[in-house]
């Protein structure tokens, strides 16, 4: 049986920092059961803004960030535990 909730996870179980957009800014990718979040603060107000949100097939298990050689732009890897229907 599949479960499906109507609220989103709350609790952050993994984060990393980098530069994800390619602009000067720092952003922090979270990860909360099986959603994705790119956060940047905004330098005006103080607070913390989401960026993207987006939602993974399965349950994120671990992140990490990683830059090419010569680039702009950071990336994110994640693994996830796939959800398999019975």
């Amino acid at each position: 049986m599949y479960n499906i909730t109507l609220q989103r996870a709350t609790g952050i179980t993994h984060a990393i920092h980098g530069n994800f957009s390619g602009s000067k800014h720092q952003e922090v990718v979270v990860s909360r059961g099986k959603l994705l979040d790119v956060l940047r603060p905004d330098p005006n107000t103080g607070k913390v803004v989401t960026l993207l949100s987006i939602e993974v097939f399965g349950v994120v298990r671990s992140l990490m960030s990683f830059r090419l050689t010569g680039g702009a732009k950071g990336k994110v890897i994640r693994s996830i535990n796939s959800i398999s229907k019975s």
